[in-house]
């Protein structure tokens, strides 16, 4: 299996980050056992599709990848990325996901500063 990744398309409320859409793995994206590489312009478009439709509401709010393991973590390669893409994000907060066999983490970086967040997974029922 490969990993697979994207971005995460939403608005930001205040001190709230609110996700709506996230983009799946492209063709031109670059996936491997134990990395992806988000290199499909088809998310950018996404992206700023989304922020003209809704009259510049929806924005990119972050990005998404998963890790072949039960309980994930960032790598240092993640942590590296994401300094760089939350850098540029001028919009506000980056969050950052991923998605390990059993478990997610979550992330959420404000300038330089990465605040790991606690993920409440819905009931079973």
């Amino acid at each position: 299996m490969t990993e697979a990744g994207g971005i995460l398309v939403g608005c930001y409320r205040g001190p709230h980050v609110e996700i709506t859409e996230c983009s799946e793995p492209l063709r031109r994206d670059r996936r491997s056992r134990l990395r992806f590489d988000r290199d499909d312009p088809g998310h950018q478009d996404l992206a700023k599709r989304r922020w003209k439709e809704s009259g510049r509401v929806l924005t990119f709010v972050g990005e998404w990848h998963t890790h072949p393991e039960s309980l994930p973590s960032p790598s240092s390669i993640d942590l590296n990325t994401w300094r760089e893409v939350s850098r540029k994000n001028a919009a506000g907060s980056t969050v950052f996901l991923i998605r390990g066999y059993h478990a997610w983490w979550a992330g959420l970086a404000s300038g330089r500063t990465l605040t790991r967040l606690s993920v409440i997974e819905p009931d079973a029922d």
